[in-house]
């Protein structure tokens, strides 16, 4: 197997987000400073967790992974003759993960850690990824946990400021994960998968986008009003150009007649709203 490979079937770009969205919650977190070597288990906890869950994940999916173009790639990684190691190497990941975060750093987190994993692999791919279109809107909780296991592990406790990181994440989902899956329509309805882009009109999927990226961009800008919720001063400055540019891009889709192309654009730039977003809180312990 490749290294290449090994990216794609532990799903990289999302251990990268959870780690991203992790170090933010710990980062705002106050003696976050005076508590940085606890930062090195988180990650590792963390990291091994989502890669464990992208492997459960895949697991699980391998029927309808191969009959997708996207994914039919992880078929000749994990497949009906193999899977079971796979499960192995999976199960003890997550087990060597929780141990380090029950022994160098705390048991809420080490249950939030553990909550972010059952509700990826439980939540979304078992229970609601084949049986409705709120598929991902519901599911996207498993993003949100994170935020809230990086403020834990410097306060051992949550907060508002966490609850908020968390469910900017919740909130982001659905807008990114639609704009991709609007040029995987065929993908999704070979799979049988109720992914709301497959199920209904491109300008119903289209207004379902613009509803959520509304409530995504009044959602970031709470914190104007609702100083109890610390995320620093250059937050303030990086919100208002960033969810400027997002709406930019809603028009630039409607401008472009829904073109596959104006999603595809829209959903990289949904990653680089949330990425730089996310670390313009770093800024706090500056």
């Amino acid at each position: 197997m490749s290294l290449r490979d090994i990216f794609r079937i532990t799903k990289a770009e999302i251990t990268f987000l959870i780690l991203i969205v992790a170090a933010t919650g710990f980062l705002a977190a106050p003696g976050a400073l005076s508590s940085l070597w606890l930062l090195a288990p988180l990650l590792l906890a963390g990291g091994l967790s989502s890669i464990s869950a992208s492997l459960f994940n895949n697991i699980y999916d391998r029927d309808i992974d191969v009959v997708m173009s996207r994914t039919s790639y992880r078929n000749n990684i994990i497949n009906e003759h193999n899977y079971r190691i796979y499960f192995a190497y999976a199960a003890v990941i997550l087990a060597f993960a929780s141990i380090v975060a029950y022994l160098f750093i705390n048991l809420l987190t080490l249950l939030l850690i553990l909550g972010g994993f059952f509700s990826y692999v439980l939540l979304y791919t078992v229970v609601l990824k084949r049986r409705t279109s709120l598929n991902i809107v519901i599911g996207g909780i498993a993003g949100s946990f994170p935020a809230l296991a990086g403020w834990s592990t410097v306060t051992g406790s949550v907060s508002l400021t966490s609850l908020f990181i968390a469910l900017l994440v919740f909130v982001w989902t659905p807008t990114h994960f639609w704009c991709l899956a609007m040029g995987t329509k065929k993908d999704y309805k070979s799979a049988g998968v109720p992914m709301l882009p497959s199920l209904v009109s491109e300008n119903k999927a289209f207004g379902y986008i613009v509803v959520n990226s509304t409530i995504m961009v009044l959602y970031s800008l709470l914190p104007f009003f609702f100083h109890q919720i610390a995320v620093g001063t250059a937050y303030f400055f990086v919100a208002i150009i960033l969810d400027a540019a997002l709406v930019y891009y809603m028009v630039a889709i409607y401008a472009k007649r829904l073109s596959t192309a104006s999603f595809k654009s829209a959903f990289h730039y949904s990653n680089l709203y949330l990425l730089v977003l996310l670390v313009s809180i770093w800024w706090i312990v500056a």
